[in-house]
C-alpha cells in the first residue's frame, strides 16, 4: 500500500472535485518576445472536447498548409499520436490518427531530415526510443528504426550541430522529471549513440525533462525547452540558452521561465515549439466540477 501523503492526497480531492484538461495555445512568432520582457499574445485557445486531452503539440508549416501534431488521450486510454490541420482564418479540422500502439504514445517530435520528414515519439512503455519516416506526409508514417532499445526513456529530440548528432532524453531514475542524458552519434539514423561524460547533464525537477525541441533562433544561438515538475508535473516552462555543446561538455543558462495563463484556468504549460509563423504551446486547465458550465476557478 503506497503512503499517505500530503502530495497523493492534493492529487486526490483535485481530481475529486476539480475537470483538468490539456489543451492548445496557438500565438504569433513570438521568439523576440521570449527573449524580452514582452508578453507573448494568444491568437487562439484550440481545445478538445472535455473527455479528450490535447498535448505536447509540434508544429509543422509545408507546402503552404499549417499541421499540428499532437498526443490525444481519451479519459484514462493510451495516448495515441496524430495531427490537426489549421487553416488561414485559424480555424481546424478534426483530429486525423496517424500512430496507435498497445502502449502509450505521446510528445509526437515531428521535424525534417535531408528530403525526408521523421518522427520521434516518447514510447517509454515499451522501453524503446523509435523514428518513424512519413512515406505520405502528415498522415502516413512507417516505422524507420529503434535509435535506442531497453531503455526507460522520455521526451527525446535530436539535434545537429557542429556536424554532430545530439540525443537529448530523460531516463528514468527515481522518475522521469529529474534527470536529462545526452548522447551523440556522427551519423543519423542510428542505434550505435556514445553517452556524454557529464550524463546526466541536468539533474532536478526544476530544469530537467524536455519540453519541446532543441532549435536555433536569436542570431543562431541554441535553446533547449525544459519542464519544470518541482511543484507540479509541467507546471512551468523554461528556456535555456545552450552556451557550450561539445563531446566533453555542456552549459546552459535559463533565460526566460514561462507561467501558465491564469486568466484562463491554466495551471501548467509544459511543450513549447515553433514554426516559420507560429509559437505553439499546451496549457492544462482546471476548472471546478460543480460549476463547470458556469465558471472557472483556479488552485
Amino acid at each position: 500500500m503506497k503512503p499517505i501523503t500530503y502530495t497523493r492526497v492534493k492529487r486526490k480531492l483535485i481530481r475529486t472535485f476539480f475537470r483538468e484538461q490539456w489543451s492548445l495555445l496557438l500565438l504569433p512568432d513570438c521568439k523576440d518576445d521570449l527573449l524580452g520582457a514582452g508578453k507573448e499574445r494568444a491568437l487562439k485557445a484550440i481545445v478538445p472536447q472535455r473527455d479528450i486531452q490535447w498535448a505536447d503539440p509540434f508544429i509543422v508549416e509545408w507546402a503552404g498548409r499549417v499541421y499540428i501534431f499532437v498526443e490525444q488521450q481519451y479519459k484514462h486510454e493510451n495516448g495515441i499520436l496524430g495531427y490537426i490541420e489549421l487553416f488561414p482564418d485559424l480555424s481546424h479540422s478534426a483530429f486525423t490518427s496517424i500512430l496507435e500502439k498497445p502502449y502509450h504514445l505521446s510528445f509526437p517530435n515531428v521535424f525534417r531530415y535531408e528530403n525526408g520528414w521523421y518522427m520521434i515519439p516518447e514510447s517509454h512503455e515499451n522501453k524503446t526510443i523509435d523514428l518513424y519516416k512519413a512515406v505520405d506526409f502528415p498522415g502516413v508514417w512507417e516505422f524507420e528504426t529503434t535509435l535506442m532499445q531497453g531503455v526507460d526513456a522520455v521526451d527525446s529530440v535530436v539535434f545537429c550541430h557542429d556536424a554532430t548528432y545530439w540525443l537529448f532524453t530523460s531516463i528514468r531514475g527515481k522518475s522521469h522529471n529529474d534527470n536529462l542524458h545526452l548522447f551523440y552519434a556522427s551519423t543519423f539514423p542510428t542505434h550505435e549513440w556514445t553517452p556524454h561524460p557529464g550524463n546526466p547533464i541536468c539533474t532536478g525537477l526544476t530544469n530537467s525533462r524536455m519540453a519541446g525541441a532543441v532549435s536555433c533562433w536569436g542570431g543562431g544561438r541554441i535553446y533547449r525547452p525544459a519542464q519544470n515538475c518541482l511543484k507540479d508535473y509541467g507546471k512551468e516552462t523554461n528556456i535555456n540558452e545552450i552556451l557550450e555543446l561539445t563531446k566533453t561538455s555542456y552549459k546552459e543558462r535559463v533565460v526566460k521561465t514561462i507561467l501558465p495563463e491564469k486568466e484562463m484556468s491554466a495551471v501548467c504549460t509544459h511543450t513549447l515549439n515553433f514554426s516559420e509563423n507560429y509559437t505553439v504551446r499546451d496549457i492544462k486547465t482546471r476548472t471546478l466540477r460543480v460549476l463547470d458550465n458556469f465558471t472557472m476557478v483556479v488552485v
